[in-house]
């Protein structure tokens, strides 16, 4: 019950920390009046993000005293790693693409100049890894399970997503990469993949092809129904695999050791003293 509670109150002061983050961005934006469309964008993303992260970071050091430290081994930079992270994200796309036609989506007006270009690509991939897939994560690990803090930390990160379409496969990636950040022991697998995956979702955008779904791309049925079933094993075999990655993180953790144990292939027995 008390771990319930204080997992409640950390749900509800990351939320708030980023209302306030969001809420001073813009008022020091309204400082700013004669600053063009791409510029407002990228300094109101930068600013309201950078507050949000110092915020939680503070919360985190001094209230939530959460125990996973950032992890940021080279092994993060593995190309296999990031391929079969990729796969699996875009198999996962074309396994809902049935359901994000039901699903109410917002058209978001993004500009498509180079510097929001570098701002959607580059940047929001670091800032979001780093808060929630390091920090947000360390959060919640002071009272779940590292399954309950991907869990957690990937719904906040699909809330920041505004829109229902975007935000369930944003809460469904997020999960791909807390497990890649745990399978790495890094977290320069996941700001990699990360952005891997936006300069997909950017193109998409500049050709104004966000209403369209990969069946519409495809256009027959029968070779949509091949590559869905092609991507629903490759789901369901990724899913056995983070299940399995997530159970040994529990164990590790359990019996001592640190999460970055995992990805160095040390078992939970293994840090008995």
């Amino acid at each position: 019950m008390k771990k319930l509670l204080v997992t409640t109150c950390n749900i509800l002061a990351v939320i708030t920390i980023g209302i306030i983050a969001f809420l001073l961005s813009s008022g020091v934006m309204r400082l700013f009046t004669i600053i063009d469309n791409e510029i407002s964008f990228t300094l109101t993303y930068v600013l309201s993000m950078s507050f949000m992260l110092v915020g939680v970071w503070l919360y985190n050091r001094f209230v939530a005293h959460g125990k996973e430290k950032t992890m940021v081994r080279v092994a993060g930079f593995n190309p296999i790693t990031l391929l079969w992270g990729l796969v699996l994200i875009v198999a996962l796309s074309v396994v809902l693409a049935p359901l994000m036609r039901l699903l109410p989506e917002v058209k978001t007006d993004v500009p498509t100049g180079l510097v929001s270009m570098l701002c959607v690509v580059v940047v929001a991939p670091i800032f979001e890894e780093v808060l929630f897939r390091a920090k947000v994560f360390s959060i919640f690990s002071s009272t779940l399970s590292p399954l309950g803090a991907a869990l957690s930390s990937a719904l906040l990160f699909g809330v920041m997503h505004s829109n229902v379409a975007v935000a369930l496969e944003a809460f469904l990636i997020g999960i791909v990469l807390s497990y890649i950040y745990i399978l790495k022991g890094s977290i320069f697998a996941p700001i990699l993949l990360h952005i891997m995956n936006n300069i997909v979702a950017y193109v998409i955008m500049i050709f104004k092809y966000q209403d369209r779904t990969i069946e519409d791309f495809i256009g027959d049925l029968s070779i949509f129904s091949t590559i869905y079933i092609v991507s629903a094993v490759v789901v369901l075999l990724g899913a056995i695999h983070v299940g399995y990655i997530f159970i040994k993180a529990y164990r590790v953790i359990a019996q001592g050791g640190e999460l970055v144990d995992v990805s160095r292939g040390k078992r939970g027995d293994d840090n008995k003293e």
